[in-house]
């Protein structure tokens, strides 16, 4: 095995997902980045985590936490809530 630079070994890997990002389908993609971006954000502190959903969107945390800490109510007989 040849021993590479730091450099080098960052040009190899760097190459590498170059290739395995082109050879994926948009599917793929968007499969991959939800993993990763759920692994990364379950190892942040709840205040992280906050920090990073109100830099994306002001006000969206607090919606997130109203969809996830209430019940969701359907209408099954589309009535618009009226019996």
């Amino acid at each position: 095995m040849t021993k590479l630079t730091l450099f080098q070994r960052a040009e190899l890997i760097q190459q590498y997902v170059e290739l395995q990002v082109d050879n994926m389908d948009h599917g793929s993609l968007v499969e991959f980045v939800t993993t990763e971006l759920q692994y990364i954000l379950e190892k942040y502190s709840d205040e992280e985590l906050k920090e990073d959903i109100e830099e994306f969107d002001a006000g969206l945390y607090d919606e997130l936490v109203d969809n996830v800490t209430h019940e969701t109510v359907l209408d099954v007989n589309n009535t618009g809530g009226k019996y």
